[in-house]
């Protein structure tokens, strides 16, 4: 689904309107945790849980969205409204608010492109020319965002977190230090404008557009 800068962007936009005033870099480190068991083995069923994905088909070609949402708010009413600690509830939002961007960029992004590609091509072709589009805007995006320096410094200063079985402190270390030197380490400019499918009008409608409509669904939580 979406990539982290794009996650972390979405949150930047998101802090301002859920009054995330305090503990906003655990809720940046949140906004990209659920990701972050890439670094852990049998990572796919991890992800499953992570994304509280469970019962809504395989990843990428979701088949029941009112469960998936289901599945979120549950979390977040058996979580984030009962957590007493102020850092560890800024990073469950964060963690909520990575699920309901990739819940938006599913239906906004993902699902559209497929229907507008598949057929001719397969799946598998598809994926073969989408994720390099989408890791192009993810390197554009670090590299052009105003935000950009902030929202690292913010995650450089927040405190890793265990919670339950859902995402682990030491895979989110190991993800800020590949950001650091290998995602993000970027030397060269990248151009976007060069991307046939997934087009730069699409991906800044959805910057746009995914903080408002999160913000809605959070609010029917």
């Amino acid at each position: 689904m979406a990539l982290q800068m794009t996650h972390m962007v979405v949150a930047y936009k998101l802090a301002e309107h859920l009054k995330i005033k305090e503990n906003t870099s655990e809720f940046i480190l949140g906004s990209i945790a659920p990701d972050s068991v890439w670094f852990s083995d049998l990572y796919m069923e991890k992800k499953i849980h992570s994304h509280c994905f469970e019962c809504c088909g395989p990843w990428g070609e979701t088949q029941d969205y009112v469960r998936w949402i289901e599945n979120i708010k549950e979390f977040w009413n058996k979580y984030v409204t009962q957590e007493k600690d102020s850092r560890t509830k800024a990073f469950l939002i964060g963690l909520c608010v990575h699920n309901l961007t990739d819940y938006c960029f599913d239906i906004m992004i993902w699902s559209v492109l497929k229907k507008k590609l598949i057929p001719p091509m397969t799946f598998d072709e598809f994926k073969e020319v989408y994720y390099p589009e989408a890791r192009r805007f993810d390197e554009w995006l670090y590299q052009n965002c105003e935000c950009t320096e902030e929202i690292f410094d913010l995650l450089d200063d927040s405190k890793e977190l265990d919670f339950e079985d859902y995402v682990f402190a030491e895979n989110q270390v190991t993800m800020k230090k590949h950001f650091a030197k290998t995602q993000y380490n970027i030397q060269e400019k990248v151009d976007a404008s060069v991307n046939k499918y997934f087009t730069f009008d699409m991906h800044q409608y959805f910057i746009d557009e995914a903080p408002d409509k999160i913000c809605e669904l959070i609010k029917e939580f």
